[in-house]
């Protein structure tokens, strides 16, 4: 049997050990769980930092590092997504379920509510962590088909055709239909590659293992770079440029985020394939009281394109949704990897629209707190 890891976190002995015993006992174990215990918040963390859990009970008011405390650690350092937490307070305020929720929480209970009510948020939590697995497993499965595919392609394949399509164009020079079936496989073989391109940033974005050189980056100076690769190909569209010279670095893999942007700037340019003004805008937004951690930084895309319809804005962003009225049609991936790659961030993209008036894309992303 698949076992199930308990971490309840607890300054108060008598409590703490009450819990314990409680999950300890046969009809439990028998299912497969298996209960550890943390003092407080430090303790807590480094648990964690050692070993998974399935499901963690956290009090809010604690010694040194409280609940709250651990929920924004946890963020900071990515161990929030792989544990399905909730918090526990002998005060069941409004308040504290809010600032608990917002904090990262996926549930809530009081103290005083007796300890078998408490099995079924337990098992919803194993039931999420059932979810979760299956959701990796699926991506698993899609980053290697991605990742062969692409390879296949892009690779050898790609290689030895366009050789062939060369040494062909060279003998059938002066027919002008062969010339022009020429062409045609030429395009063909460029859309290929791109495709081909495409899936290596897919399997790359999936790749949970995957390690990136994080470091702080000058969003600005990365932009700027972009921009200009972008004016190249786009020479009938206007850049403006809204930037709030107070921006903090945020903190990331710079080639993650340069495809992010990348390909937001690259289907901005699409919706304006007969010129426009593209203005970028950025400024720092604070976060909420309850969330702590050090604000948000946010980038505003914004084109005055064909715009896109309400009913198909929310589903840019999946595998394989490509509509492009102006005939410049993608691959359906380059939205999904920028989307895939930013969340990667512990950022979020949104999208506002109007058809026929433009498209403005916001990405946020989180900056590191002031130590």
């Amino acid at each position: 049997m698949e076992q199930k890891t308990i971490l309840v976190v607890d300054d108060e002995p008598f409590f703490r050990e009450e819990i314990v015993a409680f999950l300890n006992n046969a009809t439990f174990t028998k299912r497969g769980w298996r209960v550890e215990s943390a003092a407080g918040g430090e303790e807590a963390l480094a648990r964690l930092e050692q070993a998974s859990y399935d499901v963690m009970l956290l009090d809010i008011n604690m010694p040194g590092l409280d609940g709250m405390d651990v929920l924004r650690l946890m963020h900071e350092k990515h161990l929030l997504e792989r544990t399905y937490v909730i918090m526990l307070s002998a005060y069941g305020v409004y308040e504290n379920v809010v600032a608990a929720m917002r904090g990262g929480a996926k549930d809530f209970v009081n103290k005083s509510e007796p300890l078998d009510q408490w099995i079924v948020r337990i098992e919803r939590g194993f039931e999420w962590q059932e979810l979760r697995r299956r959701k990796q497993q699926a991506e698993e499965e899609l980053r290697l088909l991605a990742r062969e595919v692409g390879h296949d392609i892009g690779g050898a394949s790609y290689f030895v055709l366009t050789q062939r399509v060369q040494a062909l164009s060279t003998r059938v020079a002066g027919d002008a239909e062969c010339e022009r079936s020429i062409e045609v496989i030429q395009q063909i073989l460029a859309r290929i590659k791109r495709l081909a391109d495409d899936l290596g940033h897919v399997a790359v974005a999936l790749d949970g293992s995957e390690t990136w050189r994080w470091e702080p980056l000058d969003l600005h100076r990365m932009l700027e770079r972009l921009v200009q690769e972008f004016s190249y190909g786009h020479p009938d569209v206007t850049v403006a440029r809204e930037w709030d010279e107070d921006i903090p670095p945020v903190h990331g893999s710079r080639a993650q985020l340069e495809r992010a942007f990348h390909n937001l700037l690259t289907n901005a340019g699409r919706a304006m394939s007969d010129g426009g003004t593209l203005t970028l805008r950025t400024r720092q937004e604070a976060p909420l009281p309850s969330q702590g951690g050090g604000g948000w930084v946010a980038v505003d895309i914004e084109d005055t394109g064909v715009g896109i319809p309400p009913d198909t804005q929310e589903k840019i962003f999946r595998i394989g949704f490509s509509d492009w009225r102006n005939g410049q049609k993608g691959s359906g991936l380059g939205l999904y990897v920028a989307r895939r790659n930013i969340e990667n961030h512990g950022g979020h993209i949104e999208v506002a629209s109007a058809v026929g008036e433009g498209t403005t894309v916001t990405v946020r992303l989180p900056t590191q707190p002031e130590q």
